[in-house]
């Protein structure tokens, strides 16, 4: 009975080493919407494996899926890396829902006072914040570090499902078109 009880939990730590290592493989490999889709399949057997957790949701925003970051946030709070993370998520979740507010039922964002980050969505809702442009469907915005780059933000719907869409141009040439 003792040789059963450890033969399987060496099996079960090998499968959890498996999944976890197969996850960092994704990610390496640029692969993020898959590494997303795979993190989420064993999100409940490894809530509680903070890395786990901050790897599936930075592979989720690299992928663009930005709404699959909710249940990631909330289980992020064991550790201080754990709890910035789950921060950081969990701005870009609000960033995104007020821009989608303010485009879809023209609900002005006044006065807010947010921390930004570097993420796409984050400095393209800072000049939104600054220059709502009330009136145009298309808002273009020039990247002030940048003058070579700027972005578009327009509403989209897909399948059915409203989205937001933002289009990153380097020299007036589209470069990434994403759709959160």
């Amino acid at each position: 009975m003792k040789r059963f009880s450890v033969s399987f939990l060496l099996l079960i730590t090998a499968l959890h080493a498996d999944v976890s290592q197969k996850l960092f493989s994704l990610y390496q490999n640029g692969m993020y919407a898959q590494g997303c889709d795979y993190g989420h399949k064993f999100f409940p057997q490894y809530k509680h494996n903070e890395p786990f957790v901050s790897l599936v949701g930075f592979s989720c925003l690299k992928a663009d899926q930005i709404d699959r970051l909710a249940p990631l946030a909330a289980s992020l709070h064991e550790s201080p890396e754990g709890r910035a993370n789950s921060a950081y998520f969990s701005l870009l979740l609000m960033q995104k829902k007020l821009l989608m507010q303010a485009l879809y039922d023209n609900k002005p964002i006044l006065n807010l006072k947010l921390p930004t980050s570097s993420h796409l969505l984050s400095r393209v809702f800072e000049l939104y914040l600054k220059n709502p442009k009330a009136g145009d469907l298309i808002k273009e915005y020039q990247d002030p570090l940048n003058p070579r780059q700027s972005y578009r933000l327009y509403t989209t719907e897909t399948n059915g499902r409203k989205s937001l869409a933002i289009d990153e141009y380097y020299d007036r040439i589209l470069t990434i078109h994403h759709v959160y």
